[in-house]
């Protein structure tokens, strides 16, 4: 996990109406039987809510994914049961389901003779206030980091995400944070990709997410493995709240989105 801690310029800041960040995911698998992987949401966005379906092959093929079409794909909450249809090959859709602060939503997926359960307790909307932007000098260059406003709140336990995308490129670094030593406290943090080379222009947006401690221990996994780089130790799958030996993670968090153009 990379947590950086400004010429502040003049931004647009828009809800959009709709964006749906993704990233693919990369995951090192310790063992070689197929797995079933598994990328869901619900949030407070919309009524639209997506589960992806994937099985992984050996670890010497770790980007061999594969869909899983044909699953029988549920999310039950408050014992409403919503049924996913199959829009493409492995992406299931509901769009009659849209999330609720504390309220707890349950996955379950049948698959072959396999039965799979995830829960996922959607937390509250923590306000995103405003964005910025970092910009500094070197060498001559003038560099830029977007930065996140927003204020911890001091009753609870807190846990985020954020998802960068640059002209419409997510970015491939985990933004992964905790409020153990911000707790209360009022925040402005930096959103740092060493590999994003952003100039004036360039269109960025930012997803704010507030999720669950599962999902923090999930993602932070992934950026731990990343970060560890090319250490000799072989990195562990990151812990899954999917149950039957499933990877990857089923997540109900709340969504803010806001965007601005580099001037």
């Amino acid at each position: 996990m990379k947590n950086h801690q400004p010429k502040i310029i003049t931004i647009l800041a828009l809800a959009m109406l709709f964006l749906s960040c993704t990233k693919v995911i990369d995951i090192d698998f310790k063992n070689a039987a197929e797995k079933l992987v598994v990328e869901g949401n619900v949030t407070n966005f919309n009524s639209t809510q997506t589960v992806k379906l994937s099985k992984s092959m050996a670890v010497t093929d770790a980007s061999n994914f594969s869909a899983i079409s044909g699953a029988t794909v549920t999310i039950t909450s408050d014992g409403r049961v919503y049924p996913l249809l199959e829009k493409s090959p492995g992406t299931y859709v509901t769009t009659t389901l849209k999330g609720q602060s504390a309220k707890t939503y349950q996955l379950n997926v049948v698959s072959g003779n396999q039965t799979y359960t995830a829960t996922s307790t959607m937390p509250n909307v923590v306000r995103l206030d405003s964005l910025g932007l970092n910009a500094t000098t070197f060498v001559n260059k003038e560099t830029f980091t977007p930065t996140v406003y927003y204020t911890d709140p001091a009753a609870t336990t807190n846990y985020y995400r954020f998802v960068l995308t640059v002209n419409n490129i997510p970015s491939k670094e985990y933004f992964i944070y905790n409020d153990e030593l911000t707790n209360g406290r009022v925040i402005n943090r930096d959103l740092r990709d060493f590999d994003a080379d952003l100039n004036v222009g360039d269109r960025i947006s930012v997803e704010m997410q507030s999720i669950d401690k599962n999902i923090y221990q999930y993602f932070n996994g992934l950026s731990q493995n990343e970060n560890r780089g090319g250490a000799s130790i072989t990195p562990a799958n990151p812990i899954s709240n999917v149950s039957n030996g499933a990877l990857g993670y089923f997540s109900a968090h709340t969504v803010q989105i806001k965007q601005f153009v580099i001037k």
